[in-house]
């Protein structure tokens, strides 16, 4: 099966030579890999975990936009938060970005992040078509 990188302006690809992708499309589906919540190099929403949740999301949708989907063909969340007291925040941004039925989801709370800046990250599966 072919396997395809799908690459997105604001979040770019490893340039240290290391192997792998943000975003792979393996047939119709589409891999989209744990995003954090930069946009451009910057950090999204210091502190704020429902502004970060927001921008992982953003992330996502443009992957998906970019290898021709939409947020309705996202069937799987992964949602990982430094505390899981910010479950809250990620409900509210999953309700902004969704319509019912929503994707399964998973959320782990307790989750130490290389940086303190960073509360949240959310990865995807996406059947496309």
């Amino acid at each position: 099966m072919a396997r395809n990188r799908i690459s997105i302006p604001n979040v770019g690809e490893p340039e240290d030579g290391r192997v792998g992708s943000q975003c792979i499309k393996a047939g119709g589906q589409l891999f989209i890999s744990g995003q954090i919540a930069y946009s451009d190099g910057v950090l999204i929403g210091p502190g704020d975990p429902l502004e970060q949740c927001r921008q992982c999301l953003i992330n996502i949708s443009d992957y998906v936009a970019a290898a021709g989907g939409n947020m309705d063909d996202v069937v799987s969340l992964n949602i990982f938060l430094s505390d899981i007291r910010f479950r809250d925040a990620a409900i509210t941004a999953r309700s902004e970005f969704f319509s019912d039925p929503g994707p399964s989801a998973t959320v782990v709370g307790g989750v130490d992040f290389a940086f303190e800046t960073l509360l949240v990250e959310i990865s995807a599966v996406a059947v496309l078509g």
